[in-house]
């Protein structure tokens, strides 16, 4: 069977990651913690662990049954809630403070820069002057990364009274979370309301929630999942003005979305996806403009994109990514993903795949995984996603999830992905 052929080779893909530098096949350090995670083996069995198995056995029992009769409404509010208590449920494996707290109070992260900016047209001017590590006073490692949207993101939560990495942490949960409805949404927009509900309780059982509570990149997932949605709405309305303001408004915010992080110009591959699914290619055009709306108002407001990326690619070398073996990184990033997705993304990954012969007849959840996985092989073959993808492609592996709508016996496959996620949220102790 085809999903059974998928998690064979993620077998191997995983074995082999794991294997090769304890025992030497890659002539040594890779530079990450347990290779290829970034991660501790540090088990833990705090006080989440009652919620996490509730919420598992709510969404395997009830959940198939719910998304296929409830009204499509409560089907969003619903799967938005449980996937909310499950990625809580999961990151107090480790207690409020080593799981909500502790991801976004570490020494690189976007928090600590916050008490350094005064003025945030000043930040804007002067943010590519701090992107290298030989600058005096370099943002942080996060920061440097990163174009300035996180941290006035941060700073904005700090200036209405929500500063500090447990407030930034709920946050970037609740906004984070919201990905997974985006989604649902896209779907049904595509004319594919019955996978969108099949596909509702895997978005909630999700291991990739490991990442996304608590995660600054669960928020730009979200953002540009949303600005997907939009895309997909423009695509699909009978309404010019309307077609017109939803083009707009789609490039706004995936525009919004490469100022928050630099690779998600690759997000190309799953819009275009979209314009394939709906067969149109109208709003094209009107979605570029907004984008090149927000990329004038950043530079005239003093932050040049193009630079920053530059700047961005010399820092990347400066540190580990310098040092991280690209011969490695290349496939062993695909086995991350895989360990990411889990069991039921995967199998759903072969089992839509195989029957696949004409993608422009394919449906929008195959085509939207398609595009996910474009994004995904163009990223490791860049060499500048080298480690932490389990993280950095949450915006791509996210199109993924929902292929497990493709395949038979879906309780079963919803135990799969529940018991995956437990395991690895209770083994390891995530570094991001």
């Amino acid at each position: 069977m085809a999903e059974g052929g998928a998690l064979v080779v993620a077998g191997l893909l995983l074995t082999a990651a794991f294997a090769a530098e304890p025992l030497g096949w890659w002539g040594g350090d890779v530079h990450q913690w347990t290779p290829p995670l970034s991660a501790h083996l540090d088990p833990a069995f705090g006080p989440g662990l009652p919620l996490a198995v509730a919420v598992a056995v709510a969404v395997v029992w009830w959940g198939p049954r719910l998304a296929d009769t409830l009204p499509w409404r409560r089907v969003l509010g619903v799967t938005w809630a449980a996937g909310v208590l499950w990625g809580f449920g999961l990151a107090l494996l480790r207690g409020w403070r080593g799981g909500v707290v502790a991801p976004l109070d570490g020494i690189h992260e976007s928090l600590v820069d916050v008490p350094r900016v005064d003025d945030v047209g000043e930040m804007l001017r002067v943010y590519t002057d701090r992107i290298l590590l030989t600058s005096p006073d370099h943002w942080t490692t996060y920061d440097s990364g990163h174009p300035p949207l996180p941290l006035m993101f941060y700073v904005f939560l700090d200036r209405i009274g929500l500063g500090g990495p447990g407030a930034g942490g709920v946050v970037a949960a609740l906004i984070g979370s919201t990905g997974i409805v985006a989604v649902l949404v896209t779907l049904r927009l595509l004319g594919d309301e019955r996978r969108a509900r099949a596909a509702a309780p895997f978005l909630v059982l999700t291991p990739l929630v490991i990442w996304i509570v608590v995660s600054t990149d669960a928020i730009l997932m979200a953002v540009v999942a949303w600005g997907v949605a939009l895309l997909a709405g423009a695509a699909t309305t009978a309404r010019p003005g309307r077609r017109l303001a939803l083009s707009v408004a789609a490039g706004l915010v995936l525009g919004i979305g490469i100022f928050l992080s630099y690779g998600l110009v690759l997000m190309a591959p799953i819009a275009v996806a979209v314009l394939v699914a709906a067969r149109t290619w109208r709003p094209l055009l009107p979605a570029l403009l907004g984008s090149l709306a927000v990329v004038g108002a950043f530079a005239a407001a003093g932050f040049w994109w193009l630079e920053g990326e530059r700047l961005l690619v010399t820092r990347y070398y400066e540190g580990k990514g310098g040092i991280r073996q690209y011969s490695y990184w290349l496939w062993g990033n695909l086995a991350v993903a895989a360990f990411a997705l889990g069991p039921a993304a995967v199998a759903g990954l072969g089992r839509a795949a195989a029957p696949v012969r004409r993608w422009r007849a394919a449906p929008p959840v195959v085509l939207l995984g398609a595009g996910a996985l474009i994004a995904i092989l163009a990223a490791t073959i860049s060499g500048l996603s080298k480690s932490e993808v389990e993280r950095i492609w949450l915006p791509f592996m996210l199109w993924l999830v929902p292929l497990a709508a493709c395949l038979p016996a879906r309780r079963r496959w919803l135990v799969a992905s529940a018991l995956w996620a437990l395991a690895a949220g209770i083994v390891w102790r995530t570094t991001w």
